[in-house]
C-alpha cells in the first residue's frame, strides 16, 4: 500500500515539475530543498512553543504533522514568490539540454518529495502502528530496497551539524524512528486521545 502511494507521489511530482521546463525545474529543486530543510529543522521548536502557550495542547499527535507541512508550504510559497520576482524571464536552452535537464530534475524533485512524505508519515496521526502497512520496525525499508525516510533523516543529521547549517543539530541521538514508533504504538491503543506527552 505504501509503495503504491509513494510511487504516485513520485510520478505526480515529477510530472508536475517536468511540464514546467528546465529553468523552472531548477528553481523548484532549490526552493523545495530549502523549504524541506526549514520545515524539518523548525517543526519541533514551533510545536513546543505552541504547546507552552496552551494552544492545541490536547492535539499533540496532530501538531507535529500539521506544523511540518504548514512550514513547508509557507516556506516554499515565499521562496517561489521571491525567485519568480527575481528571475521573471526564464532562460532558454537547446532542445537536447532542455529535455535531458528537465527529466533529471523532475525525477530528483519526485524523489525529494518521496523522502519528505515518508519522513512525515512517521508522525502522521493515522491511529495505526504501521501507517499504510509500513514501518514494521523502526529500521524497515518502505520503498522497495530503499528507505527514503532514513535518507532524509541522514541528510538532515549531517546538514544540521554545528558548522554546516548551524544551530541545534536535528535528531542528535539518532532516535527519531524509535520515538515515533513508540508514539504510534501508544496512539493505536484503545481509548487513546490526541494528547501525547512530548519527551
Amino acid at each position: 500500500m505504501l509503495f503504491l502511494f509513494l510511487l504516485l507521489v513520485l510520478a505526480a511530482t515529477a510530472a508536475g515539475v517536468w511540464f514546467q521546463g528546465l529553468w523552472s525545474a531548477a528553481v523548484t529543486v532549490v526552493n523545495m530543498l530549502l523549504a524541506m530543510i526549514v520545515a524539518t529543522s523548525f517543526y519541533e521548536p514551533v510545536c513546543t512553543a505552541v504547546e507552552k502557550i496552551g494552544a492545541a495542547a490536547t492535539y499533540t499527535y496532530l501538531l507535529d504533522f500539521i506544523v511540518l507541512w504548514l512550514l513547508f508550504g509557507i516556506t516554499f510559497g515565499i521562496l517561489r514568490t521571491i525567485t519568480d520576482m527575481v528571475a521573471s524571464k526564464p532562460m532558454k536552452f537547446d532542445m537536447p539540454v532542455e529535455m535531458a535537464g528537465r527529466s533529471v530534475l523532475a525525477l530528483f524533485c519526485g524523489w525529494l518529495m518521496v523522502c519528505f512524505v515518508t519522513f512525515s508519515l512517521h508522525m502522521a496521526p493515522l491511529n495505526a502502528e504501521k501507517p499504510l502497512g509500513a514501518f514494521d520496525t523502526p529500521s524497515s525499508k518502505s520503498f522497495l530496497a530503499f528507505a527514503p525516510d532514513k535518507m532524509w533523516l541522514g541528510f538532515m543529521y549531517s546538514r544540521s551539524k554545528p558548522g554546516a547549517l548551524g544551530g541545534n543539530q536535528f535528531d542528535p541521538n539518532g532516535d527519531f524512528p524509535l520515538r515515533y514508533h513508540h508514539r504510534r504504538q501508544k496512539f493505536a491503543e484503545p481509548n487513546t486521545n490526541l494528547r501525547f506527552q512530548r519527551s
